[in-house]
C-alpha cells in the first residue's frame, strides 16, 4: 500500500514538474510575387492605386492561430502564435502582390496628400484552421472594396474566399494550408482590381 502511494506521488510530481512545450512563432506572409504566367494576363494601366492599411475583425487582430472543431465555434491554439497579428502579414503580401503584378503604374500606401486613381480597402473577415475532420482544411475571408479616392464613393465591392487543405492535423499543418489559401485570395483580389475600371 505504502509502495503504492509513493508511486503515485512521484508519477504526480513528475507531471506537475513536466515543462511546457516550446512556444512556436509562424510566419503568414510567405506570398511574396504574384505568378509571372498569371501576371501576363493582367493588362497594366499607367494608374495609381491607393491601398488602405488591412483591418481584421475584432477575433482577428490578435496573433492566435484560429481552429474550429465544430461548426460556430473558434478556438485558439495553445503555444502556437504568428509573428505579427495576421492583418499585417497580409498587408504586406496584398503591396508585393499588386506591385509584382505589373497592372498599375504605381501602388502605394493610402496616406495624406497621396493622389491616385482607385483606393483599395481590405478587411480580413476569417482566418482559420477547419479542423471538424482530420487533417481539416484552411479557411480565409477577405472582404474588398474599390473606391473613388477624391470623393471616396464605392465603386465596387467583393469577398473572396478560398481554402486548402491542412498538411497535418496541427498548427503547422493549419499554417501551411493558410499561406496557400491566402496567396489564392490575393490572386482574386489583384485580378479583380487591375479589371476595374477607374473612374474619368
Amino acid at each position: 500500500m505504502r509502495g503504492t502511494f509513493l508511486a503515485l506521488a512521484a508519477w504526480l510530481i513528475a507531471g506537475c514538474a513536466s515543462p511546457e512545450p516550446p512556444h512556436r512563432y509562424f510566419v503568414l506572409d510567405e506570398a511574396t510575387a504574384w505568378p509571372r504566367e498569371a501576371a501576363a494576363t493582367v493588362p497594366r494601366r499607367d494608374i495609381t492605386l491607393l491601398v488602405a492599411p488591412v483591418s481584421a475583425t475584432g477575433f482577428y487582430r490578435s496573433r492566435e492561430i484560429v481552429y474550429s472543431r465544430a461548426t460556430g465555434t473558434r478556438s485558439h491554439y495553445l503555444f502556437n502564435s504568428w509573428t505579427e497579428p495576421p492583418a499585417t502579414a497580409i498587408d504586406h503580401a496584398l503591396m508585393t502582390a499588386l506591385e509584382s503584378s505589373g497592372g498599375f503604374g504605381a501602388v502605394v500606401p493610402m496616406a495624406p496628400g497621396v493622389e491616385g486613381a482607385l483606393l483599395l480597402r481590405v478587411q480580413l473577415d476569417e482566418l482559420y484552421h477547419d479542423a471538424t475532420a482530420p487533417p481539416g482544411s484552411a479557411r480565409i475571408v477577405l472582404s474588398a472594396q474599390l473606391s473613388n479616392p477624391r470623393t471616396r464613393t464605392p465603386i465596387d465591392k467583393r469577398t473572396f474566399t478560398a481554402s486548402a487543405p491542412a498538411t497535418s492535423y496541427d498548427a503547422a499543418g493549419a499554417v501551411a494550408g493558410l499561406r496557400q489559401a491566402l496567396q489564392r485570395a490575393l490572386d482574386g483580389i489583384v485580378g479583380w482590381a487591375a479589371a476595374v475600371p477607374a473612374p474619368p
